[in-house]
């Protein structure tokens, strides 16, 4: 029996490799986002590792 650890790694490098399968494709463009974009949705000001939980 694996821990739940091990399944949410597991189904991660499976949603992964499904991206990277699409990505191969063409189905699936990842870019670089532009100017505006980065001006509506800048980074955080605390880093994701740093933020507590609610």
């Amino acid at each position: 029996m694996a821990t739940q650890q091990e399944r949410a790694a597991k189904a991660r490098d499976e949603k992964l490799a499904a991206i990277k399968q699409q990505v191969k494709d063409g189905s699936l463009i990842i870019r670089e986002m532009t100017p505006a974009e980065r001006a509506r949705h800048p980074k955080p000001a605390i880093p994701r590792s740093q933020r507590t939980r609610s």
